[in-house]
């Protein structure tokens, strides 16, 4: 593609005391990646606001030329150079990676991987990973799964996928580094809570997985949340008429790190009664508030278990119950992600997550970064014994 004036000319004739206005271009020639452009126009969708776009071009605004002039004197200067378009996605990543923890972007190829591992067809090791404030990538194995069974365990640390680091590098794309055709087998190396350094090789296997699942072999029957899905509303609601409605119950909430935010507010909603605030959440449209729509379902006493990987949608839940007088909190201080995201895909293929609102407990707190604390604090590493958490349960409940 050949553009008919030269940028560089331009940006320096648009730098000129008076030359605000605009005017008419050089006539002369400039050779312009046409693919370099066309993911530079991204990074204009990402600057500013549609309306602003319609008002005026890229070509209008100093601050964009300003970058594309960088870009050009970057690639004339370093000794290290790079393509124009693997320049604009590290901005754009940069970007999105200093404004919080949870914005990210994936290239096209690792967009395209993550879906592909996500697809039917695809097979795991039985295990969700989570990055902590730290950086680090958490293993959450699931009982009788491959990881667990070849002795991956909560609460250890992958440090490699095969012979890739894992360090710097986006969870989503980790876990297509792990996700595979079902029959093949996958290394991980983890580093051990109490220390020391294990590898494992796992098998990719289908693995039927129940996010929601009630156990009765401790004092109170205990219902252990995974995650937030589609279908936790109407598995909680299964298991909650099974049980007798006054008898007090557990909610583990422990390594359950969201899901679907808006399958939590159904799951709370079920032991909220009608009208009761869930949740408010502010974006720049301004601050929307979700409650209880229909009477509760279940009104029975509540012990909810928490740890430091209860996070996002959980706290949610967490929150909700315990903050309108519904439970009563046992753990340690949650993970804090108060914080929800949107999906931008860009039209070479690529996609941004772009947080886009903040999330407010019933009592008005924003928790993002604090984490929400127990009523009553244990101290306990990840992965602790029951035991602990049973013992406050029936001092609280007697």
């Amino acid at each position: 593609m050949v553009l008919p004036f030269s940028v560089m000319d331009w940006v320096a004739a648009r730098r000129r005391p008076g030359s605000e206005d605009a005017m008419p271009l050089p006539n002369r020639n400039i050779p312009v990646s046409c693919r370099a452009l066309a993911v530079f126009t991204l990074l204009v969708g990402l600057l500013f606001p549609a309306s602003v776009l319609a008002q005026d071009s890229w070509v209008d605004n100093d601050d964009m030329l300003l970058f594309y002039e960088a870009l050009v004197k970057i690639r004339e200067q370093s000794i290290h150079p790079e393509q124009p378009k693997d320049m604009v996605r590290k901005a754009v990543r940069g970007y999105l990676q200093q404004l919080d923890a949870f914005s990210d972007y994936l290239t096209p190829e690792e967009y395209a991987a993550w879906k592909q591992a996500r697809q039917g067809g695809y097979a795991g090791v039985g295990m969700d990973i989570f990055a902590d404030p730290y950086g680090r990538i958490i293993c959450l194995p699931f009982p009788g799964g491959p990881a667990y069974q070849a002795g991956v365990r909560y609460g250890d640390v992958l440090t490699f996928v095969g012979r890739r680091s894992v360090r710097g590098t986006a969870v989503r794309v980790v876990g297509s580094w792990i996700r595979g055709r079902p029959g093949g087998s996958v290394s991980i190396t983890v580093s051990k809570p109490g220390g020391g350094v294990r590898g494992y090789t796992l098998s990719r296997r289908m693995v039927e997985f129940n996010e929601v699942a009630l156990d009765q072999s401790g004092p109170l029957p205990r219902i252990r949340i995974y995650s937030f899905s589609s279908q936790t509303a109407e598995k909680l609601q299964h298991i909650l008429q099974r049980l007798p409605k006054d008898q007090p119950r557990v909610l583990d909430l422990r390594g359950n790190t969201g899901g679907d935010l808006f399958a939590a507010m159904d799951a709370a909603a079920f032991f909220l009664p009608q009208g009761t605030v869930i949740v408010d959440i502010r974006s720049q449209g301004g601050t929307k508030r979700y409650s209880a729509t229909n009477a509760p379902l279940d009104s029975a006493p509540l012990f909810v278990w928490q740890d430091a990987l209860t996070a996002s949608a959980a706290e949610v839940f967490l929150a909700a119950l315990v903050e309108n007088g519904r439970a009563t909190s046992m753990g340690q201080t949650s993970f804090g992600k108060g914080v929800t995201q949107t999906m931008v895909e860009l039209s070479d293929g690529s996609v941004m997550f772009v947080t886009n609102g903040a999330l407010r407990t019933p009592g008005g707190a924003y928790y993002h970064t604090k984490g929400i604390e127990p009523m009553r604090e244990l101290e306990l590493p990840l992965g602790a014994p029951d035991s602990a958490f049973w013992n406050a349960t029936l001092e609280r409940s007697n």
